[in-house]
């Protein structure tokens, strides 16, 4: 892991930063220590943490934003809650996204400029964006977020995107410490980088998403960052900063990850799930889709392509346990408790 970055707050502070328009922004009050400082104390696992959603609407929207996707975006109330709606519908989580720097306020013939937008869908066999334009609000209304994603779906465009977190206003972690990684990234590799709203998992910013695969990666900094990226796309998976890939059910990213540290394969589609199932106490059997329980177990059969035509097939079983409760995030007033999973067997099979 490489040292964090982001400095310990002060209790009953409240700070000001700089925001997108180049104004003064005033930051919420903090605790007194922030959260992303405050996991990395505590060693609370990043591993098997990436988000539910395998669908993805990203909207450009320069700023500022509030702290949801939908708040506070210049967009009429109307329109938001019938886009959050159809969004909802679809199965499809919103991000805003801009260009990483500074942006000027927004006037009135700037808003009439055109903007992105484009559809992602990380399904496994899938994975692929699509591309589109808008200048009025409710062209957006008008897209079909459930549809197929195919090559002929939309126009094209980018295919190789890395969103960083930088939503300030929904946390300070991820603008103090997604901004450097943001302007890192876009200024060290050649991946069509944006800066983005809440991707999930505050105290372990700066976190990033690549796309069209879904990956998500955290506790990074610029130097990180930039060699998570650069090993990405010579098709490595830096484990330590790895958080899985989003759309995976919390054990099937637990048991990918225990697989590739079992077998010190670190590459890319190495190791793949054939099936997974929940065992619940009564000695049933549940579905992969469930939400994390303490105290669940699961199993999970995953493959190893070891070499070239030869593939041996594991067995594992995991349990669910919460870590402590805690503030998993600097704005949360109530303490919560994480599931996470931990392998209790690995056997090869056949």
């Amino acid at each position: 892991m490489t040292a964090h970055t982001c400095s310990l707050g002060i209790p009953g502070r409240t700070e000001s930063g700089v925001g997108h328009d180049g104004s003064a922004e005033a930051l919420p009050e903090l605790p007194a220590m922030r959260c992303a400082d405050a996991a990395r104390m505590r060693d609370e696992p990043l591993k098997a943490s990436a988000v539910r959603y395998s669908r993805f609407l990203l909207l450009e929207m320069p700023g500022p934003w509030g702290p949801s996707a939908l708040e506070g975006t210049h967009l009429e109330t109307g329109t938001a809650r019938q886009l959050a709606s159809l969004a909802a519908a679809a199965d499809a989580h919103v991000l805003l996204i801009r260009r990483p720097g500074r942006h000027p306020s927004a006037g009135p013939s700037a808003r009439n400029e055109p903007r992105a937008w484009a559809l992602a869908d990380t399904a496994p066999g899938t994975e692929r964006v699509v591309w589109g334009s808008w200048r009025d609000p409710a062209d957006l209304l008008g897209l079909d977020l459930a549809a197929t994603v195919t090559g002929t779906t939309g126009p094209a465009g980018p295919q190789q995107l890395a969103l960083v977190c930088t939503n300030g206003k929904r946390d300070q972690c991820c603008a103090v410490r997604g901004r450097p990684v943001a302007a890192a990234i876009a200024a060290g590799t050649d991946w069509d980088t944006w800066e983005c709203s809440h991707l999930g998992g505050h105290r372990f910013a700066a976190t990033i998403m690549l796309l069209p695969t879904g990956d998500m990666f955290g506790w990074l900094d610029p130097e990180s960052a930039v060699e998570v990226t650069r090993r990405f796309a010579a098709g490595q998976l830096m484990l330590s900063h790895y958080r899985g890939r989003c759309g995976q059910p919390v054990p099937v990213q637990a048991a990918l990850h225990a697989a590739a540290v079992r077998l010190g394969d670190f590459n890319r589609d190495a190791i793949r799930v054939e099936w997974a199932r929940c065992l619940p106490a009564d000695g049933g059997t549940g579905t992969a889709g469930q939400a994390p329980d303490e105290g669940d177990r699961w199993e999970v059969r995953v493959t190893h392509q070891a070499t070239r035509g030869r593939e041996d097939a594991y067995h594992l079983v995991l349990a669910g346990a919460k870590l402590t409760p805690t503030f998993l995030s600097c704005a949360d007033g109530i303490p919560r408790a994480e599931v996470y999973y931990e392998a209790l067997s690995f056997t090869q099979v056949g």
